[in-house]
């Protein structure tokens, strides 16, 4: 293999080098792209060797880097002639477009669903490699909003590029390995920071999506929806975005309502936002019943991405603790929306694709299986909504679709502070997501 260092030949200032050169313990000091543009690295990650063989386990030969950065990225070889650049060959455009996944998602065709282009993995346990690489775009994600809010402060905010990249990258992850990248992202910790709440809404919002069948540009711009639904709460009172602070007076509550009218309106100036973006950032507190917020928009007058992520939205609303009431088990934010569903407050054909995606016991869940096992919930079933599989601590997998007899239930995870709800209640209870939720 030629280790050298290659110039890229549509970014001055960058080259590509070989995923086998990168230097372990290294630290990346921008972000690191594939051959095709697509984000892979956010700045500030770790390479491990987890990370390098997820590069490899997707097929990636050849990062494009910042050249300032090549020498510190790059494993020091006396026998490498990584020292002289040179540019890199033209791609074979029809070899690309036998290969959708490897296609960066701003090619993506218009009217071929995702869904039809998914990885199946259905039968591998979970990726460690996988996982860091998941973690680096999160935590891209927190430096880039944090951009963003000096930016918006300052009235500086240009282009949401940035955010658009991310959502490519997730939507890519989601090809790769839809499951993984559902269960580790939506799952992970218990973090009520905007940032990685969007990060989330816009994840399970594109899954959710994917499996209505929708198409690649489509499921970029619900990404980027999820990512900005709330970046109005920046220029708002700092108070009201609070992580954990208790309920709402009536008066705040008031001033809350308005923050999607303010996320739109720091967005409408920036040329470069998608219309229908615009419009469902308004959009994503309606409810279908016409009960949400900020105008009472009712059923199908509001945009699919809108509808979409009103539901993920809620169940994230439900599996996110307060400082006033506990977490929600994942099996029971869903058996919430399920009976919460006979009000008409959601979209009846998102709800059947959300319970798709995430199936009875969602992805990232922990369960108890036959009273003396406890695993975590990695793969949603391949038919019905039942039957997932799951991982054992010590990595064994087990199919539900195999153990017919089997006893499987929901336990709370305590250190994510959830809490079990009884269905009694939840069949008793009347509860439009438009307003604040507290159990007794």
């Amino acid at each position: 293999m030629n280790n050298a260092a290659k110039t890229a030949p549509e970014e001055s200032g960058t080259v590509m080098i070989p995923v086998d050169d990168l230097h372990v313990g290294a630290i990346c000091r921008s972000p690191l792209e594939d051959d095709q543009g697509l984000l892979l690295l956010g700045a500030g990650t770790t390479i491990t060797e987890d990370l390098i063989q997820g590069l490899r386990d997707r097929e990636i030969e050849e990062l494009s880097v910042s050249a300032d950065d090549v020498d510190s990225l790059r494993r020091i070889d006396p026998d490498s002639d990584a020292r002289k650049p040179r540019r890199r060959p033209k791609k074979n455009s029809s070899k690309r477009d036998s290969a959708f996944h490897s296609e960066h998602p701003s090619r993506w065709p218009k009217g071929v669903p995702l869904k039809d282009n998914l990885v199946d993995r259905h039968h591998e346990p979970i990726n460690l490699s996988r996982r860091e690489i998941l973690r680096g775009h999160v935590k891209l994600a927190r430096d880039q909003f944090e951009r963003m809010r000096i930016e918006l402060t300052e009235r500086k905010l240009q282009t949401i590029e940035a955010l658009e990249n991310l959502s490519a990258a997730f939507a890519s992850a989601i090809i790769d390995d839809h499951d993984q990248t559902v269960a580790d992202v939506v799952s992970a910790g218990e973090s009520m920071s905007l940032t990685d709440r969007s990060v989330k809404l816009s994840v399970l919002g594109m899954a959710v999506g994917t499996e209505i069948g929708l198409d690649g540009p489509t499921i970029l711009e619900i990404g980027t929806t999820g990512l900005l639904h709330d970046i109005g709460l920046y220029t708002m009172d700092p108070a009201l975005m609070i992580p954990g602070r208790g309920p709402l007076d009536d008066e705040e509550m008031w001033e809350y309502r308005k923050h999607p009218i303010n996320s739109a309106n720091a967005l409408r100036e920036i040329s470069d936002i998608p219309h229908a973006v615009l419009m469902s950032i308004e959009q994503v507190h309606e409810q279908y019943d016409g009960s949400g917020y900020p105008f009472g928009i009712e059923g199908k007058r509001a945009n699919i991405y809108a509808r979409i992520l009103n539901v993920c939205d809620t169940y994230l609303r439900l599996t996110i603790g307060t400082s006033f009431r506990s977490a929600l088990v994942p099996h029971d934010a869903l058996g919430v929306i399920l009976y919460q569903a006979r009000y008409h407050y959601f979209d009846p054909e998102v709800v059947k694709a959300f319970l798709h995606v995430e199936s009875l016991f969602p992805l990232g869940s922990r369960v108890q299986f036959n009273e003396d096992i406890v695993a975590d919930v990695i793969r949603r079933p391949i038919k019905g909504y039942a039957h997932p599989v799951l991982q054992c601590s010590d990595g064994t997998l087990i199919d539900l679709t195999t153990e017919t007899e089997a006893m499987v239930q929901p336990i709370a995870d305590p250190n994510r502070n959830q809490a079990r709800l009884p269905r009694e209640v939840m069949e008793k209870m009347q509860w439009s997501p438009a307003d604040e939720l507290i159990f007794e």
